[in-house]
């Protein structure tokens, strides 16, 4: 679960350095004549993106570190436990039933994993356990799109994949979510800033 996390505030902090460089180029209010310049909510969001990347990464590291020593200390106490009750006392067994137990052990085993293995694929808990991968997907796509079917449309079907993703499944929330992420976006550039949406 750590590699997961980490793995993913690593991919959230090159992508905001990435798109960093260009949002700078953006024209601030001096350029243009609006209150509130084009490069204040772009570079807002990616300066967030950056603290709660670092943050995410530190915080993965450091439990982390916090779960191998408490993994270490629980072997330790474990083989000394181990250690001492062998000590005291060592049961005389058949070498031969030694094997057969070794042997179903290791089919034990076997059966397990590959049952684990089918669950993991059957699971439909695996959409959740991963839909941070699925959100930055559908916002690659989203930004894809917009330049192909236009603002709106590629924002409906956005916030309406992004609702099911985030498990809404109430078609009347789904669709008050819809209406009111683009009424509010369309009006906030639009209508506040007075920036022109593609």
């Amino acid at each position: 679960m750590h590699t997961k996390f980490t793995a993913f505030a690593v991919l959230l902090l090159v992508l905001a350095a990435v798109t960093l460089v260009p949002t700078l180029d953006f024209p601030s209010s001096e350029d243009v004549s609006t209150f509130i310049g084009p490069r204040l909510w772009p570079l807002s969001l990616l300066l967030l993106l950056i603290v709660l990347s670092a943050t995410l990464l530190v915080s993965t590291r450091m439990s982390q570190a916090k779960e191998r020593a408490s993994d270490a200390e629980a072997k330790e106490r474990a083989s000394d436990a181990e250690a001492k009750a062998s000590m005291e006392k060592a049961p005389a067994t058949d070498p031969g039933q030694q094997a057969d137990a070794g042997q179903d052990s290791a089919t034990d085993n076997v059966t397990d994993s590959t049952t684990e293995a089918a669950d993991v694929a059957l699971d439909p808990g695996f959409l959740a356990a991963n839909r941070h991968w699925w959100l930055m997907g559908t916002t690659v796509a989203y930004t894809l799109l917009m330049p192909a079917i236009g603002f709106l449309l590629a924002t409906v079907i956005f916030t309406l994949a992004c609702t099911l993703l985030l498990g809404a499944r109430h078609w009347a929330a789904l669709l008050a979510t819809v209406v009111i992420a683009v009424a509010l976006i369309q009006g906030v550039f639009s209508t506040l800033l007075g920036i022109p949406l593609p």
